[in-house]
Parts: structure tokens; sequence; C-alpha cells
């Protein structure tokens, strides 16, 4: 099968803006479909995520957490496949925000859809799932120094995130947002 150039890439308006605002986890057990545009400019947007289960949402600090995909290709294997990587961050040391987050390392796939502060969603580990690849908890020195949860969420995915046709809460069918 030929891959062959069928559009490209005009240089757009400059009214983005770059991090992430929140991010919503469930088991990815619990997603039992996805639905996707099949055609167009818009081909392989998610219309659709039906499942049972919640999705929680976890709120991010501005500024603080990013999200990356980076294109990993082998001319010779003859391979392309995506590495995905969600930091997040999360003020202030205190037990309840440990047990989550432990919970979240020690979970074998995860389903994780988040919001950039452009008010456009995304969903990671769509099809092998995501996973807690690292963290740390940092008290900090000085007065102003950060207290609280680093805490990076990756996922290897054959294709980049695809994008919600809306929020979370509106195409989610079964399955709850909290």
């Amino acid at each position: 099968m030929a891959c062959n150039v069928t559009a490209g890439i005009v240089l757009d308006c400059r009214d983005n803006v770059g991090g992430i605002k929140t991010m919503w986890v469930t088991d990815w057990d619990n997603i039992t479909s996805i639905t996707k545009t099949s055609t167009g400019a818009t081909a392989d947007t998610i219309t659709a995520i039906s499942g049972t289960g919640t999705f929680y949402e976890y709120q991010l600090i501005r500024t603080t957490s990013s999200y990356t995909s980076t294109v990993n290709a082998s001319l010779e294997a003859g391979t392309v496949f995506y590495s995905d990587e969600l930091v997040s961050y999360f003020n202030k040391m205190e037990q309840a925000k440990r047990n989550i987050l432990k919970t979240l390392a020690q979970s074998q796939r995860l389903a994780i859809v988040f919001e950039d502060n452009n008010g456009d969603y995304f969903f990671m580990g769509e099809t092998y799932g995501s996973f807690v690849t690292a963290g740390t908890i940092v008290s900090g020195l000085g007065l102003g120094d950060a207290n609280g949860y680093n805490i990076t969420f990756g996922a290897l995915e054959p294709y980049p995130a695809n994008q919600l046709s809306g929020s979370l809460a509106s195409i989610a069918q079964g399955i709850s947002v909290q």
C-alpha cells in the first residue's frame, strides 16, 4: 500500500496557547467502544466514548502540565509508533492525594482524556492504555518552593492521540464524568 500525500498545511493564525488545563482518568477496561468520524479533514475525530464506570477529573495548576507525542520511526524495520507523555503536577503533599496517585501508579492500563488551554480535548492511550512512567514527591526547601506531586503518564500507541469532537461530558455514553 502506497502512502501518498493528499493534503498540505497552511500557515495558521496565532490564536493558540500552550499547556494542559484538566485531565480525566478511568480504568482502560471501562471503555467498551469508541466511535470516530471516517472521512475528510476530521477523520478519526472521536465522537463517542461508551462504557461503564467513571472518568475522574484531575484539575491541573496552570503552567505546570504538558503533553508531548514523539514519533518513533524506523526506515529499516518499516515501523512507526508514538510515545505519548502527559506531565502533571498537583500542589500540596497530603495523604488523600498520595493514596490516589499511588493507585494510579500501580494501574496497568488507564484511559486518559485531557483538555488543553485552547479548550480542545484529546484521548491518550486509546489502543493500549496509558500508565504512570515516573513521578516525584517534592517538599521544597524554601517557603516559596513547590510542595506536591509531579506525575508523568505515558502511552505507546500506533497513532498520535485523537481529538474529541466536543467535551468529554458531551460525548461520554454510559460512563459518568466527575
